[in-house]
C-alpha cells in the first residue's frame, strides 16, 4: 500500500476527498486532529495539516499520476501532488510516523498525561506515548503538546491533558 499527498485548496478539500473516494482502489483522507476549544469547555476536529489530502492505494506512481490527469471533474481545488524526486508516495518512516499518531479514523486523538517531578509529560493513554521523548513544550492551558518532529516541514502538535496525577 502506498501514500501519497495532494495539495489542495483548503475550501476544496473534502469535495477532492469525495471525488477520489469514488475511484477503484483509492482511500483518500484528511488527517485530523482533536484539540481542546475553550470557548466551548469542548472537544473538537481540525484539519492536522491543512489543505493536505493524504490518498492511500495499490496504486505505483505511474497509474496514480495517470489517475489524477484524467480526472477532469475532480481537479476543481486540486493544485499539485507533492513529490521527492519523482515520487509522491510517502516513505516507510513517514508511514509508521502516521500509523502511530492517527487512529482508524485518521484522528490524531487527545492524550493523557502527568508530569512528573521533573515537569516532563508522562503519557499513559494515548498516541503520544510511543512520542514522549519528542515533547519539547507543553501549553495546559490550551492543552498542547509541541513535538519535535516535523512532517510535511511543520512541526507536529497534538492535543494533551495534563492530570495532576496518574488516574486509572
Amino acid at each position: 500500500m502506498k501514500w501519497y499527498i495532494i495539495f489542495s485548496l483548503t475550501q476544496k478539500s473534502e469535495k477532492l476527498v469525495g471525488q477520489l473516494n469514488r475511484k477503484k482502489n483509492i482511500c483518500a483522507f484528511i488527517p485530523q486532529l482533536e484539540y481542546y476549544r475553550r470557548d466551548i469547555s469542548g472537544y473538537a476536529l481540525k484539519p492536522l495539516f491543512p489543505g493536505y489530502v493524504f490518498v492511500k492505494s495499490e496504486l505505483d506512481q505511474e497509474d496514480f499520476d495517470l489517475l489524477l490527469m484524467n480526472m477532469s471533474e475532480g481537479k476543481d481545488g486540486f493544485i499539485k501532488q507533492l513529490k521527492y524526486e519523482n515520487v509522491s508516495a510517502l516513505r516507510e518512516e513517514e508511514i509508521v510516523l502516521l500509523d502511530r499518531l492517527l487512529d482508524d479514523q485518521y484522528i490524531l486523538r487527545m492524550s493523557q498525561a502527568y508530569l512528573d517531578v521533573d515537569k516532563r509529560a508522562v503519557v499513559y493513554h494515548g498516541p503520544l506515548k510511543h512520542f514522549e521523548q519528542n515533547i519539547i513544550k507543553i501549553d495546559k492551558h490550551n492543552q498542547i503538546a509541541y513535538l519535535d518532529i516535523q512532517f510535511l516541514n511543520r512541526y507536529v502538535q497534538s492535543g494533551l491533558i495534563i492530570q495532576a496525577k496518574y488516574e486509572v
